[in-house]
């Protein structure tokens, strides 16, 4: 069995600024590429036989700073972050105020919700899932990608399909490792 070695990209300017984002594309900002440095030198204890990425500029920043076998990496649209349509770009208290009844129907129906043009959880989840599929578990398998692909994964092994999507904190720049195969990993860190 294989390892699917999760890293979270570094900081962006509109993480430390608490934006809601998915689709734009910032790159990372200094305390993002410091933080992914740091994840280079814990995955140095880790081999892998593959590294994929999200195509978004601060995935693909993190990629290439993390991967210290210099493996080609391989960029897929699945791991893209959830698209947050009309809440793109704003804060919270933005959303608040400009979208209040869109708020209470992203709460309530969390899962299925699109964010007015955006994407819902489950469509994200679903070309997730189709992402793994296509994995060799038998090999070690890095993936480079975002908070809600990232969850995601571990409530896909951690938890029944979404229903652990809001139970990890993953930070910019954390690691989670699992091993296992498509129908069953285990999490053996999380860092």
């Amino acid at each position: 069995m294989g390892k699917l070695i999760l890293v979270r990209h570094g900081e962006t300017d509109l993480n430390k600024n608490k934006i809601y984002f998915g689709k734009l594309n910032p790159g990372l900002n200094e305390t993002g590429k410091e933080q992914i440095k740091k994840t280079k030198e814990k995955l140095l204890n880790y081999r892998y036989d593959f590294i994929y990425s999200s195509p978004l500029l601060r995935a693909k920043q993190s990629a290439e700073i993390c991967n210290y076998l210099n493996l080609p990496i391989n960029y897929s649209d699945n791991l893209r972050e959830l698209d947050f349509g009309v809440f793109e770009g704003l804060t919270f208290d933005e959303i608040q105020e400009k979208y209040p009844n869109e708020v209470k129907k992203a709460e309530k129906e969390w899962k299925t919700y699109n964010f007015e043009t955006g994407e819902a959880p489950n469509q994200m989840y679903l070309r997730v899932m189709e992402f793994l599929k296509s994995l060799n578990f038998e090999k070690d398998n890095l993936i480079v990608a975002h908070w809600g692909v990232l969850n995601s994964i571990l409530s896909h092994y951690l938890a029944n399909e979404l229903d652990g999507y809001w139970k990890y904190k993953f930070e910019n720049g954390g690691i989670a490792i699992l091993e296992g195969s498509f129908e069953f990993s285990y999490l053996i860190k999380f860092m």
